[in-house]
């Protein structure tokens, strides 16, 4: 069984920076490469081995922000999860290539970026919800593990209702879904129709950074190169109401973010949280939440309590 601090990743979506897709912002604004870099080496000292990326971060900023880091950890006590699909074509539209032939370029080209020599797993992102898992040609994704450059691969769903059908289909070891403290579809839907050999990584814990205090007496202002800035009003507005209703667990040690953390790491149908962390202050306060240890049953059954479900057009 995993430690809670082998169960605390780190995701990158962050050291993508600004991220244009099609004249839409898909990042999360400016990011220090320096600090970046200076936050996965604290994490690593401090025990946390899964780092989470996508070669779409950035067009491969992120992969190469990690690959920099992992200059300075040549033994690979580390494991590296990033994701193809995404890709643009030669007028900076975007569109999605699951096929076996990208596929093998993608993982080439990651691997360069990353400078490794072997992707821990290889996760499809985001593909559409009605994907044919079932007669998807896995000769390639087995040929891959065969020669060493993939362990594992899965599915990085977009929705609930995807991950639900990837796991329906059998398809790979790895699901990784949206779950955090505001949104438990996954422990709902998911976790009893899991077969045992399946890992599920935890995306989205702080539910997009709304589980912040500031923002239990603040109204979030994001920057327009921050991809929030984008959502629309209803979602703003029901994440920074129900993040609210969960003020009580700011009362905690390491007030709410730290508490929400707490409550997605010690769910026994996680494998891996992956919380982004852009500096090492950030990493320092996400390695509090093994620290302090699980919620006490109180703590978990008033946050159900407190936010019952999910607005009626998030459901499927």
């Amino acid at each position: 069984m995993k430690t809670e601090t082998a169960k605390l990743g780190f995701g990158t979506w962050q050291f993508g920076g600004e991220n244009l897709i099609a004249g839409q912002h898909k990042g999360w604004g400016y990011i220090d490469d320096k600090e970046a870099i200076q936050a996965v080496h604290l994490a690593l000292d401090h025990g946390i081995q899964f780092f989470d990326t996508a070669d779409s971060y950035g067009e491969g900023k992120s992969e190469e922000i990690l690959g920099k880091a992992f200059q300075s950890y040549p033994s690979g006590n580390f494991l590296v999860c990033t994701k193809f699909g995404n890709r643009k074509d030669n007028q900076g539209n975007s569109f999605q290539d699951f096929s076996p032939e990208w596929l093998e370029k993608a993982v080439t080209n990651s691997l360069e970026r990353l400078n490794i020599d072997c992707i821990d797993v290889l996760l499809f992102h985001s593909p559409p919800d009605n994907f044919d898992w079932k007669n998807y040609d896995k000769f390639i994704l087995e040929r891959l593990k065969q020669k060493g450059y993939i362990k594992e691969y899965g599915v990085s769903s977009k929705t609930i209702k995807g991950a639900l059908k990837v796991a329906e289909d059998k398809f790979g070891s790895t699901i990784e879904a949206i779950f955090n403290a505001l949104d438990r579809r996954a422990e709902e839907y998911l976790f009893n129709n899991l077969d045992h050999e399946y890992q599920f990584i935890a995306r989205v814990p702080l539910a997009s950074g709304f589980l912040k205090q500031k923002y239990l007496y603040q109204t979030p202002e994001f920057a327009e190169n921050d991809w929030r800035y984008y959502l629309p009003e209803r979602d703003k507005n029901w994440l920074l109401e129900s993040a609210r209703k969960l003020a009580f667990l700011d009362e905690l040690p390491g007030g709410i973010t730290v508490s929400a953390l707490r409550y997605v790491l010690y769910h026994s149908g996680v494998g891996v949280v992956i919380p982004g962390m852009r500096n090492p202050q950030q990493v320092k306060a996400n390695l509090q939440a093994v620290e302090f240890g699980a919620l006490d049953p109180e703590v978990v059954e008033k946050i159900k309590q407190a936010v019952s479900d999910v607005p009626a057009h998030w459901k499927f």
